[in-house]
C-alpha cells in the first residue's frame, strides 16, 4: 500500500501556515499575516489569492484603518467546505460533518453489534455512506476515523485492540476501496483529547492530558497545540501502565495493567463477581437478564450479549446503589494512582477525564482527583487541574474530522468530494 504520509513542499509550508494564522487571529489582514509569519507582503498576497479561489479564505466586509491603505479583515471560508469526521465508542459509530472552523454542522448516529472486525468495516462504510449523503455543499475528499486501540495513523491500521481482541485491521484501505476517499485514522480517545484541546475543556491550555476510560482506556498526550505521537503511535497507551506485576493478565499479554483494573470492562465483571457471590445490588436484574441472553446464544463468556458494562455500573453509582460505588470506587483507585504517575512525569497544566465513562454523571472524576492528590508530588498536583470533558457525545468524531481539516488545503486541491 502507498505511504499515506503527505510530501511537504515549502510552497506548501507557507500557505497551511498562512490558513492557521487566518484561523488564528482575530483581526487576519494581509499585512498582519505578514509580521506574523516573517514572510513578504508580495507572498502573503499570492497565497491568499489561491486560498480565495480554492474557497478556503474569504474576504469581510470589514477593513482595519492605519497607516496607508485600509486592511481587508481575512477569515476562514465557513460557507463552502466540510470535513467529515467518524468515531466508534459503545457499540455505535458517531458522524459529523464540520465547517472549516470545526463547527458542528450536522451529526448522526448508527447503533451496531460488532461480532468480528469485518462487521466493524461493513458498519462504518455503510455509515459514512448514508451520512454523507444528508451533507449539502462540498465535502473535502477524505474522512477522519476515531478507532479503538493502538492505530498505525501512517497506514490506517488499527495494529491491535486488546479489550476487543483485534489484530491488524486494515481500515484505511478498505475505506479507499470502498469509498474513495482517504481514511486518517487516529485512536479515539487521542481524537477526543484533540477536539477537547482545540474547542472545549482543554482550549488555551499549553500542556494538556486528555484521558478516555471505556471499555479501554488511553490518553492523549498535548504541548502546546501538538499531539505527541511517539515513535511508534502509543504514545498515551497508559491503559497499559503496569500497576502489580503480579496482577490479572490483560488482553496485550501483559499482567497488572491498569486496564484489568480500571476500565469499564473491569468494573463490569467486579460487580458481576460480587453479584455471584451473593451480594445484592440494583444490578441484579440486569445481570440475571444478560446471563439468561449469554446461555441462549451459546456456550463461552462472550456468547450472546456482553457482560455488565461500565456504563450499567457508573449509572448505579450515579443513583447510590452500594455494590456500584464499590466497583466504581475501586476503579478509581487505579485511575488516581495512574494519573498521579502522569502528573509526577510530566507536570501538565491539566489533565480533562472523557470517554463514555469520564463523561457520565457521576462520582468517578471526584473519586479520582482524591486518590490523584494522595498520591502525586505536592508541588505537582497543586499546579494542574483535573475536570471533566465538555464537548460531549460526538467529542471523538469532532477530533477525527480535526485531522482532515489540518490538511484541508491538500483535500481542496482534489476537489470536492
Amino acid at each position: 500500500m502507498r505511504d499515506r504520509r503527505p510530501i511537504i513542499v515549502p510552497d506548501t509550508i507557507n500557505i497551511e501556515a498562512v490558513l492557521s494564522v487566518v484561523g488564528g487571529l482575530k483581526a487576519s489582514t494581509r499585512a498582519a499575516v505578514a509580521r506574523k509569519l516573517a514572510l513578504s507582503r508580495t507572498t502573503v498576497s499570492t497565497i491568499v489569492t489561491k486560498l480565495l479561489a480554492l474557497g478556503l479564505i474569504a474576504e469581510k466586509n470589514i477593513q482595519i484603518e492605519g497607516r496607508g491603505r485600509p486592511g481587508i479583515i481575512l477569515d476562514l471560508d465557513d460557507t463552502r467546505w466540510k470535513a467529515i469526521g467518524a468515531e466508534y465508542h459503545s457499540g455505535k459509530w458517531s458522524f459529523v460533518a464540520t465547517n472549516l472552523k470545526g463547527k458542528i454542522l450536522a451529526d448522526q448516529t448508527l447503533k451496531v453489534q460488532l461480532a468480528s472486525p469485518e462487521a466493524f468495516l461493513d458498519s462504518l462504510i455503510t455509515g459514512l455512506r448514508s451520512f454523507m449523503d444528508t451533507v449539502p455543499g462540498s465535502i473535502l475528499p477524505a474522512v477522519g476515523i476515531g478507532a479503538p486501540g493502538l492505530v498505525d495513523c501512517d497506514r490506517g491500521i488499527i495494529i491491535r485492540a486488546d479489550d476487543l481482541g483485534w489484530k491488524q485491521v486494515d481500515v484505511g484501505p478498505a475505506v479507499e476501496k470502498k469509498l474513495g476517499l482517504e481514511a486518517l485514522l487516529i485512536n479515539r480517545n487521542r481524537a477526543s483529547g484533540l477536539a477537547e484541546a482545540r474547542f472545549g475543556a482543554g482550549r488555551g491550555v499549553h500542556s494538556l492530558v486528555y484521558i478516555g476510560i471505556g471499555t479501554g482506556i488511553s490518553a492523549a498526550l498535548i504541548n502546546a497545540g501538538e499531539l505527541m505521537n511517539g515513535s511508534s503511535f502509543s504514545a498515551g497507551e497508559i491503559g497499559h501502565i503496569i500497576m502489580d506485576t503480579a496482577g490479572p493478565v490483560c488482553g496485550c499479554g501483559k499482567r497488572g495493567c491498569l486496564h484489568v483494573y480500571a476500565s469499564g470492562s473491569a468494573m463490569g465483571e467486579r460487580a458481576a463477581s460480587l453479584i455471584e457471590s451473593g451480594r445484592t445490588s440494583s444490578l441484579m436484574a440486569l445481570a440475571a437478564a444478560k446471563a439468561e441472553a449469554r446461555e441462549a446464544g451459546g456456550s463461552g463468556k462472550f456468547a450472546g450479549m456482553p457482560e455488565l458494562s461500565g456504563e450499567a455500573v457508573c449509572a448505579a453509582a450515579a443513583e447510590g446503589d452500594e455494590l456500584a460505588l464499590e466497583c466504581l470506587s475501586e476503579a478509581a483507585r487505579f485511575l488516581g494512582l495512574g494519573i498521579a504517575n502522569i502528573i509526577n512525569t510530566f507536570n501538565p497544566d491539566k489533565i480533562v477525564i472523557g470517554g463514555p465513562l469520564g463523561l457520565m454523571d457521576g462520582p468517578l472524576v471526584d473519586l479520582v482527583r482524591i486518590q490523584a492528590a494522595s498520591w502525586a508530588m505536592p508541588h505537582a498536583f497543586n499546579a494542574v487541574t483535573i475536570e471533566r470533558g465538555r464537548l460531549g457525545d460526538y467529542v471523538g468524531a469532532l477530533g477525527a474530522a480535526c485531522r482532515v481539516l489540518d490538511r484541508k488545503y491538500t483535500f481542496a486541491l482534489r476537489g470536492e468530494y
